[in-house]
């Protein structure tokens, strides 16, 4: 699912994002939220860097075919495609307690818009003609993620993560697509598998989503503090 995948990636840039080493107090409460609200900010600012939001192509054409054409040849276009709000991160709460050893946190992105002017693609497989147009956008309403994480900080073991609790939410997603295959109109059929099937999906299978996101978590935070310098 597209939002799932959102957060990933943006898990996957966090991780390998190169930074500079950060100095991290666990005997200062501000230390620690202030630190990970920065390295929350860096990989922000890391997408806009790259091109990723907003992202625009004016035009793009691929063509592929085989050595013996009438097997299987391609060829697809797309123009005017635009997506934005993938870095546009609002950290709503970010604040760590001395006296539980737990970092509260409460992180959302309110609104990711996916869009495409026009797109085609006509296809040969073994003399069958195959042709799709498409238009249209999505967005993306209010992906939330609300948690806590726990650490036990040891004089020779230093600062271990504990525990990762995570809930997440999607407020909603509204579709507006297009599609034609072979002529045939499948619009309701893509945009009711967006608007309410992949919400749906997401909702019933909500503990494995947040199960999935506390292993990346925590996985994320022992990288972050291995390249941070932590004092305990």
């Amino acid at each position: 699912m597209m939002t799932i995948k959102a957060l990933v990636f943006l898990i996957a840039v966090a991780v390998g994002l190169p930074q500079v080493e950060k100095i991290i107090d666990f005997r200062d409460e501000r230390s620690v939220s202030s630190n990970i609200v920065d390295a929350i900010e860096d990989v922000c600012q890391t997408i806009k860097d790259v091109g990723l939001d907003p992202l625009y192509i004016e035009k793009q054409e691929v063509k592929y075919e085989l050595p013996v054409p009438v097997i299987f040849n391609g060829a697809g276009l797309l123009e005017d495609v635009n997506s934005n709000g993938l870095s546009d991160v609002d950290v709503k709460k970010m604040s760590y307690s001395l006296v539980t050893n737990r970092l509260n946190f409460d992180i959302e992105i309110p609104k990711i818009v996916f869009g495409v002017g026009a797109a085609s693609a006509k296809a040969t497989f073994f003399s069958n003609r195959f042709n799709l147009e498409s238009s249209g956008k999505i967005e993306i309403q209010r992906i939330r993620v609300v948690g806590h994480v726990r650490v036990s900080i040891g004089i020779i073991s230093g600062i271990t993560v504990r525990n990762v609790k995570i809930t997440f939410t999607l407020g909603g997603i509204d579709s507006d697509v297009r599609l034609a295959l072979q002529g045939q109109d499948y619009s309701d059929a893509v945009n009711k598998f967006f608007g309410i099937t992949i919400p749906k999906t997401l909702k019933d299978h909500s503990d494995e989503i947040n199960e999935l996101l506390e292993i990346l978590m925590k996985d994320l935070i022992n990288e972050f503090l291995k390249k941070s310098k932590v004092i305990a």
